[in-house]
């Protein structure tokens, strides 16, 4: 299933699956054996549900049991794991809670003028008839300088962090996965300490409080927070590019853009179901049996990966779902998860997305890819839809 054919284009072999059964015994890249559902209305299901944790993963003997080839598993430091994506409810939502208030509408709406200063700057010094790497010289300096922002990086921090991080999230398993998660749990207790000697800049000056009664979070359960909030920062970078990528791709649904902001929001919920920027979520562990209905019920025990990316090309959710559309009135896609690990940063997320949107149609009306669509590559990775790079003509 994982081959580097279903990697540049997952749907067909996700359309088969889909309508075979509910969920499908696969076998991942690391030898882990993973029930993989992209059926919509199961991973919403799956995505809410008590029964369905994630802490177990990191309990050596149940990856074990169902690892073959161990040698291919990730290890991270256990410094920045304590975040809440990792965890499960009632810490799941202590550690929500931590962020949550930062990144609510109110602060996200005050932040905007500081969004719109940094894509300013980012799209500023691009003229020229060269081609431009997307995600290289746009999303990433505009999504790493906006959740720089919140922590506090210097420039030079900004400019080196997506090379320390995106091996570790897509590259194949290597030697140096444990030193670069060694090095950025590091980092994010770097960030950590500079939030309690400069309280006054960013978000890790608060984070260490403790509010409402509710205890204050561990040294490492702050660096996680930071890791987390960096994550954020590069999936919202890749987000763009997979938007810009298939707007470029469907040029009669840029020109509608172009001729009507008013379908700017829908345009980015559109890209986000279209083309998100995950294929997966998980592993995710079944505390007890799932039932998913046709006579499937996945044990107690079993591992989850929740295809997102499938669920959102669902015929039974979304209407000719393979089709780019962006006047599409139903937005309930998974791009940004749901239920206790719903993205805690979606509103700062869609809040970039159409504000570099909007600077682009007006800086650059006549954008085009600079290579065939089909030359575009995509990271080989079960989980991250990531494109490796996006080539385009800023006219």
């Amino acid at each position: 299933m994982f081959t580097p054919a279903f990697f540049q284009d997952a749907h067909p072999v996700l359309d088969a699956l889909r309508d075979r059964a509910p969920a499908t015994l696969v076998t991942g890249v690391s030898g882990s054996r993973l029930w993989l559902v992209p059926r919509y209305e199961a991973a919403r299901a799956l995505l809410a549900s008590p029964d369905v944790r994630k802490d177990e993963w990191k309990r050596p003997d149940r990856r074990e049991r169902h690892t073959a080839r161990p040698e291919r598993r990730r290890e991270t430091s256990p410094r920045i794991r304590a975040h809440m994506i990792g965890a499960d409810p009632p810490d799941a939502q202590r550690l929500r809670h931590s962020t949550q208030q930062a990144l609510s509408r109110g602060p996200v709406e005050a932040m905007r003028r500081r969004v719109e200063v940094f894509a300013d700057d980012t799209l500023g010094a691009l003229r020229g008839s060269d081609p431009v790497e997307f995600r290289a010289r746009i999303a990433y300096p505009f999504a790493i300088a906006v959740i720089g922002e919140l922590l506090g990086l210097r420039d030079d921090e900004q400019a080196a962090f997506p090379a320390w991080f995106e091996p570790l999230m897509c590259g194949r398993s290597s030697p140096g996965d444990q030193k670069s998660s060694q090095f950025i749990a590091d980092f994010g207790e770097r960030l950590m300490e500079r939030g309690r000697a400069q309280p006054v800049r960013g978000l890790l000056s608060t984070l260490g409080s403790r509010r409402a009664g509710r205890r204050a979070l561990s040294r490492h359960e702050l660096a996680s927070a930071a890791f987390l909030l960096l994550i954020a920062g590069v999936e919202t970078a890749n987000a763009l590019t997979n938007g810009v990528y298939a707007l470029l791709r469907h040029p009669d649904q840029y020109a509608a853009l172009l001729a009507d902001r008013g379908l700017l929001r829908g345009a980015v919920e559109e890209c986000l179901r279209y083309e998100g920027p995950f294929r997966a979520v998980g592993p995710r562990h079944t505390a007890e049996p799932v039932a998913l209905g046709e006579g499937l019920t996945i044990p107690a025990g079993e591992f989850l990966l929740i295809a997102v990316g499938a669920a959102n090309r669902d015929p039974r959710r979304f209407p000719d779902p393979h089709r780019f559309d962006i006047t599409r009135t139903d937005h309930q896609h998974l791009a940004m998860g749901h239920g206790t690990h719903r993205c805690i940063g979606s509103l700062l997320a869609y809040a970039q997305m159409e504000v570099l949107f909007g600077r682009l149609l007006d800086r650059f009306p006549r954008m085009r890819l600079a290579v065939p669509a089909e030359k575009v590559r995509r990271q080989q990775s079960m989980t991250m839809n990531w494109l490796e790079e996006l080539p385009v003509l800023l006219r």
